[in-house]
């Protein structure tokens, strides 16, 4: 334990270990529901669309979407993937250091970095992969109006404001979908767990827009 703990604080390991530790307050936040899972959640499909058409598409653009998709980044929640690769990355940090780099070197660890983050990758792929199906059905029909506009939801995270929120809409078919949404204007925030009726949708920045649901209003 105390090897490990010498590994873990060594210049090289320092910043896996800091960021283990701003993963690990995150997830005990979130689960006393001070923050919700998808608030640093990215829409990729938004972003990459908007860069094609302004037409600021870049290499080093391009690698990164490819690094997210590689990693199932852009369908599994980015916090979630994030701190798998980030978990993988320490463990193999402190293991391969202990075995491999008994000197300390700098130049060793920097090595054994570089094939850390390849099979850490390769890692967070094998294990996301399995779960791709799942977060998928709830994405479906986020971009698909009918089902959604004048349907009935319940507020999932923490609130929701007119700025962002995110509501659970109850489907026929399949899992519930999970749509990004605002309230509309001059109407109070709703908190979680509220029923709010989504009427229309914000297509410039891909919202759906609601209102607080009347009593005699039903899922």
């Amino acid at each position: 334990m105390i090897e490990i703990w010498t590994q873990a604080i060594l210049p090289y390991n320092l910043p896996l270990t800091i960021l283990l530790g701003f993963v690990s307050l995150f997830w005990l936040l979130t689960a006393f529901g001070a923050v919700d899972l998808d608030s640093l959640d990215i829409d990729f499909d938004a972003d990459i669309d908007s860069d094609i058409d302004a037409g600021s598409a870049s290499p080093s653009g391009d690698f990164l979407v490819g690094l997210l998709k590689i990693v199932n980044a852009t369908d599994v929640p980015l916090m979630m993937v994030l701190s798998m690769l980030n978990l993988f990355m320490w463990a193999i940090a402190i293991l391969s250091n202990l075995a491999l780099n008994s000197d300390q070197s700098y130049l060793i660890a920097a090595g054994l970095l570089i094939g850390n983050f390849i099979i850490s990758c390769i890692l967070v792929k094998i294990i996301t992969q399995p779960l791709l199906p799942f977060f998928r059905s709830f994405k479906k029909g986020e971009n698909d109006d009918e089902p959604v506009i004048g349907r009935i939801g319940i507020v999932k995270s923490q609130e929701i404001d007119g700025k962002y929120g995110q509501v659970e809409i109850p489907r026929n078919n399949g899992a519930p979908a999970i749509v990004n949404s605002r309230m509309a204007e001059g109407h109070e925030p709703c908190k979680r767990g509220d029923k709010v009726l989504i009427f229309d949708k914000d297509q410039e920045k891909s919202l759906f827009i609601a209102r607080a649901a009347s009593p005699d209003e039903s899922i």
